[in-house]
């Protein structure tokens, strides 16, 4: 009898290691810092003409990287290639992407169809790192639109407006080829999109845009063949565009191109690994402590020391995370809202 005693007790004692590592092992696969890329966009020296063609005045914009896959480096290179390039001025931000692509297809023609149910581009813009807003705009190849203003990430609860139209925006596509012919092989197609800035401050934006202004943008191409591919600018470290923490960031300079180079906001590991507590308490919702969350309630990430409490309320929790170094707190609630303290 105490020999069976024994062993229930051990294997009780076992089940909490598993669930103890478990959870520690999940947090970890959530979080190994790894900052999003960064580019910055110059002021265009003369006018554009949205059409999908490569303008002179594109000549000023650096390309980007090419795209890689949704989840990152784990996954194969993308069978095409794409990339893109960013203007302003003072009416409009300015997109320019370029896609490779041997049979160009496209089939609805109504504006906020569901563009991504064949090949498309898209673009996620979000101008304010502390409110959870931001705006979602896809494209096809027929230059069909659809926008969708979004409160707050699906992980967070009721949070899309379809009936959103964004005022006065351009759009452009130049096919390389004939679409919707598979008898011959395209090279591919391109878009050009005009964001309007009084439209883009239903965002977030404050109204105003300036030389150094950073937003957190990314950009997706859907791609049907065997299956379906995801393949983005930054790596979002899983088949979900809707984790606005992952996406990278424009920068806006009216400086001369090769004078400026990009920088990286430096509260970006404390707000990185702020989500990534939100992310493990998304998870794991009946846990009362960070330290049930992740094992330990102090992290460090990059030279940065901090400690992390979780709190709840009736409606819903905070974390808090406070730089050791500093004293200075931030905080995220359910609703994903940065707060002040």
């Amino acid at each position: 009898m105490r020999e069976q005693t024994r062993e229930k007790a051990i294997m009780i004692l076992i089940g909490f290691m598993l669930m103890f590592t478990c959870n520690i092992a999940t947090a970890q696969h959530l979080w190994d810092y790894l900052p999003p890329k960064g580019y910055v966009a110059f002021k265009a020296e003369q006018p554009l003409v949205i059409d999908g063609k490569p303008d002179k005045a594109w000549d000023n914009a650096p390309w980007s990287d090419y795209f890689i896959d949704i989840e990152g480096d784990k996954n194969p290179k993308p069978r095409f290639k794409t990339r893109m390039k960013m203007l302003w001025d003072d009416k409009f931000l300015y997109v320019y992407a370029e896609m490779e692509e041997p049979n160009v297809v496209g089939e609805q023609t109504i504006r906020d169809a569901t563009i991504y149910l064949e090949n498309d581009f898209e673009m996620f813009i979000k101008p304010s790192e502390p409110t959870p807003h931001y705006g979602e705009f896809e494209v096809n190849a027929l230059g069909t639109f659809w926008d969708l203003f979004f409160m707050r990430p699906y992980r967070s609860g009721p949070n899309l407006t379809n009936s959103w139209d964004m005022r006065e925006i351009k759009i452009g596509v130049d096919i390389k080829g004939t679409i919707n012919n598979p008898n011959d092989k395209d090279e591919g197609w391109n878009v050009e999109i005009a964001f309007p800035w009084k439209a883009l401050n239903d965002l977030g934006n404050k109204g105003y845009f300036v030389d150094g202004m950073i937003w957190r943008v990314n950009f997706s191409r859907v791609q049907y063949g065997e299956k379906q591919d995801n393949w983005t600018w930054t790596h979002q470290r899983v088949i979900n565009m809707h984790e606005p923490e992952h996406w990278g960031y424009v920068q806006l300079s009216d400086k001369p191109r090769g004078t400026v180079e990009f920088k990286r906001p430096e509260e970006e590991p404390i707000m990185s690994t702020l989500f990534y507590l939100f992310r493990a308490k998304k998870e794991n919702m009946e846990a009362k402590s960070i330290k049930e969350l992740i094992g330990d309630d102090t992290i460090k990430v990059k030279g940065i020391t901090m400690k992390a409490e979780l709190q709840h309320y009736l409606y819903g929790f905070h974390i808090i995370l406070t730089n050791v170094e500093n004293g200075k707190k931030y905080v995220i609630d359910e609703r994903e809202q940065i707060l002040e303290i």
